[in-house]
Order: structure tokens, then sequence, then C-alpha cells
């Protein structure tokens, strides 16, 4: 048992100063005075003035086998380590496949977030990369959906990008149906994510896939949304008629540009922020020939939460892009994940609230070592 005392605890709401009961990956319970008497517990003690908790972050897009590829065999991005996550408060995540999916495959990638949850992060697995039809586990993404618990949706497809298949509006419905009556069967949200590329039919077929109104847009996530301009004009769109989610790729613009659709949107509820982490980040020329192409930082989620902290928004609403929503997009709000209370996996971070540095991360009731590469 880990007992955390006089901590401001962000679930996310803020509720206050209470204690905080973690028996063994759980919180067992938050409340103003607990005492342990003659049952053998850690505590850790905390100045109230100084210290807050609020959930891990989740990060919805992965490369934990690594990505790249597209120069050559000498271009793919390594592969990830679950400290490397863990310094940066990312206590759960969605691992994916991307431009290769024929050098790296699908069992690769659920053996290695099996090897991260070992360490207490919460990790789930996508069917499918850049291509359609897609690759799967089973031979069939519906019953990789059904049968194989970490798996929890499609993705990341590439939509209007030069390295996808042109996906049809029609295809990309039909795929997102089947995506959805498997989450049904298994208890999951399952979602498709769709890899934005920078062609000019944009979003396009995402619109023409919920057009008819039978498939319900929440299965349908954009990402690399806040790649151009023209994309993210039409991802508000997606909020504002559709009514659906959108994710950014984090970077140093990130947090002005949440300033921005926080105006514009009115709030950040179906704004998420994924780190891209490990992928590779390439850069073509006018021909599409590859000219430079380095790694995704997987840092990205605290940078941008440090950001929004920075430019006056609240605790509660920088956790929005980075926790919250994130959470709620992606279904893993049903795992307890995204939210600090009894029953939920015991997942948080303390940061200094003077500095905005963290000082403690527990995943899944695990104190993480930060040693003296804190990011």
């Amino acid at each position: 048992m880990l007992l955390l005392k006089n901590l401001v605890i962000y679930s996310p709401s803020n509720i206050g100063i209470n204690d905080l009961l973690i028996c063994g990956s759980s919180i067992e319970g938050i409340s103003k005075n607990i005492t342990l008497e003659g049952i053998e517990h850690e505590i850790l003690h905390f100045d109230p003035k100084k210290h807050f908790a609020v959930p891990g972050f989740i990060d919805g897009h992965v490369h934990l086998i690594g990505g790249g590829g597209e120069g050559g065999f000498n271009t793919r991005t390594r592969e990830g380590i679950p400290e490397e996550f863990l310094r940066c408060g990312t206590t759960a995540m969605v691992g994916l496949l991307g431009t290769d999916g024929i050098t790296r495959d699908h069992v690769s990638l659920l053996a290695k977030a099996r090897a991260f949850q070992k360490k207490g992060i919460g990790v789930w697995v996508l069917s499918g990369s850049y291509r359609y039809p897609v690759k799967t586990i089973t031979g069939d993404h519906m019953k990789d959906i059904v049968l194989i618990p970490e798996v929890i949706g499609v993705g990341e497809l590439a939509v209007s990008d030069h390295r996808g298949s042109a996906i049809s509006g029609k295809e990309l419905q039909r795929l997102a149906m089947d995506t959805r009556v498997a989450g049904m069967i298994s208890g999951k949200k399952a979602v498709v994510i769709c890899h934005m590329g920078g062609a000019l039919e944009g979003m396009k077929p995402l619109f023409e896939a919920t057009e008819d109104g039978s498939l319900p847009v929440a299965h349908l996530i954009p990402t690399h949304v806040s790649r151009n301009e023209r994309l993210l004009e039409e991802g508000i769109r997606w909020v504002k008629e559709k009514e659906g989610f959108i994710d950014l790729t984090a970077s140093e613009k990130t947090p002005e540009i949440l300033e921005n659709l926080k105006a514009e949107l009115g709030n950040l509820d179906d704004v998420s922020v994924s780190s891209d982490g490990l992928g590779s980040l390439p850069v073509f020329d006018e021909k599409g020939d590859l000219i430079d192409v380095r790694t995704s930082p997987v840092d990205g989620l605290l940078k941008t939460f440090k950001g929004l902290l920075d430019r006056g928004f609240s605790i509660e609403e920088a956790l929005k892009p980075v926790c919250t929503t994130p959470a709620r997009a992606l279904g893993l709000d049903r795992f307890g994940y995204g939210k600090i209370s009894k029953g939920a996996p015991a997942s948080l971070i303390v940061f200094n609230a003077e500095t905005l540095e963290i000082e403690h991360v527990i995943a899944a009731g695990k104190v993480v070592e930060l040693k003296n590469e804190r990011k």
C-alpha cells in the first residue's frame, strides 16, 4: 500500500486537498484524512501549497516499435523504452504502425505493448497501418478487436496522402462501421485513426463517410490535423458540424494553436494532442522525393501541458487535450484512465506548482524512478 498525504488533486476537476490511498495497481480511496494503523504501507508527504496531482497523460499516437523507412532501411526509427515515456508523465498510450506495415508487424507491436504493460503503463494497439485493405493479426480486423484485449481499433490509416491507398469515402465508411460493430461485441469504443496527409482532397473522405448518418462520427478520428491551415479549418468544421474529435500532433506551435481553437470552439472538449512519438518526420521535395528525416520526440504532451499553463490556461483546461479528451475519444475512460478516482488505475503525476517540474510519476501503483533524466 502507498499513501499520499496532503495533496491537491485534480481528478481532473479540482477536488481540493486530500489523502490518496493506493492498493496494488488501483486507487483504493480518496479522503481528507486517511490513517492506516497496524497495516504495513509507504507514505509520501506533500505540501499542498507546493504540489498538485493530475491523472497521467494519455498519448493516442505512438510508434512503439519505431516507424519511418521512407528513405530506405537506414531511415527506420528506433523502438521505444517505457522509462522515456514515464519520465514525461505519459502513463497510457496507443501504439500503431505507419508507412511500413511490411518490415514491421502487429505481432511485434503487440509484444512491445505487453512489455510496456509490465512497467505499469496502460497500452493498447491498433490493427492496420497506412495501407488499405488493412493488415491484421488474425486475418480480420474485427476479430483482432473482439479477440485481442489490447486492440481497440484500426490505424493509422493514411487519407489524402501519397503513401496511402487512396481510400474512398465509402470504403472508409464500411471499414469504420465494421470497426464499430467489433467494438460493440467486445465492449470497446473501437475507432479508426485517420492519418491526414497534405493532398488537396483533405478530409473529404471523412465527410463523405458520415454524410448519410449511418456511421456515428466519433468512430473516425483524424490526426495530424494541424499539418497546415487548410486541414485545420476542415478540422474545425469536423468539430462544429459533425461534433467529432480531432487530434493534433504536438509541436512548439501547439499551445498557440490550442489557444486559437479554444477561442474558435469555446472549449477544448473535442481536441486531443498526441506525440507521434518515435515516428519519422520526413521532409519531401516538390517531386515527392525524401530530402530529410527525423524522429518524433516523446515529450510533446508534457510540453503542451506546460505551454498551456504558461498561456494562462487553468490546470483543468490544460489537461483536456493531453488526458481527458483522448480518454473519451479513444474509449480509454472505460478502463478508468483520464481520472483520479476510487477504483481507477493508480496512474498519476505530481507536479511542483512553483516550477511546473514533475516530482513524482506513479504508474499502476508503481513509483517511477525519475533519476536525473527528468524532462
